[in-house]
């Protein structure tokens, strides 16, 4: 990739470590520099890497052939689910409903049928592990066509009350996507282990800071799986 003149917009997430979605919105705002080549959107390395230093934005040196087969599991899959802001609900069925909604790697699946199975995990049991956070995840691996696992970061518009456990409102989701039973029982783990982390929750709570949060976690996984 450091040899490309112009890179796509995945390569640019990837070069910043930073979801898709992300390059995305800002690319649609006009904060990342852009151009129109052959009416293909593109991204000139060189400005990239002379605008990610003007905005202390760290490049990844290190991009890996396979990260899946890494020890870091939970940076990839946020990244690759993405990190989301204000979505709207007055209840868990709203919240849920408007997330999958938005997110585009589900763009070829019934999201009804997702949806509904996110409402009977729910059921069973709140997803809400305290701090504001919740998990929502389905009870059955559902077949999705992902290849590999998704993790999309949910920021709330209003807090939810989820019948956590220590009583307190949702106010982020961390949406669990896998066709495997091994990858959700791990993913699961993992991330109880990360929110256990100070840093991170203090991350959580100050919201719009995708950088910060990809690299705390990455962190959290070098440090525990180094």
């Amino acid at each position: 990739m450091r040899n490309k003149k112009n890179l796509t917009t995945e390569e640019v997430a990837e070069l910043l470590n930073l979801p898709l979605v992300t390059i995305q919105r800002w690319e649609h705002q006009g904060k990342i520099p852009s151009k129109i080549i052959n009416h293909k959107k593109c991204f000139k390395h060189k400005e990239i890497l002379q605008w990610a230093k003007e905005h202390d934005f760290n490049v990844r040196t290190d991009i890996k052939a396979d990260e899946s087969k890494s020890d870091e599991i939970l940076g990839p899959a946020i990244r690759r689910g993405g990190i989301y802001y204000d979505v709207p609900g007055k209840d868990i069925f709203e919240v849920f409903e408007n997330a999958i909604s938005g997110l585009p790697f589900l763009e070829k699946v019934d999201r009804k049928v997702i949806l509904n199975e996110l409402l009977n995990r729910e059921e069973l049991a709140s997803t809400g592990i305290g701090n504001g956070i919740a998990i929502p995840h389905t009870r059955e691996r559902l077949q999705i066509g992902l290849q590999e696992i998704h993790i999309p970061v949910v920021f709330l518009k209003n807090h939810i009350d989820f019948n956590a456990i220590d009583g307190n409102p949702v106010f982020v989701l961390f949406m669990i996507f896998t066709s495997s039973t091994r990858d959700h029982l791990m993913v699961l783990s993992r991330i109880g282990h990360a929110l256990k982390n100070r840093g991170l929750l203090d991350i959580l709570n100050e919201k719009n800071n995708d950088q910060s949060l990809l690299k705390q976690v990455f962190e959290i996984e070098q440090e525990i799986y180094k």
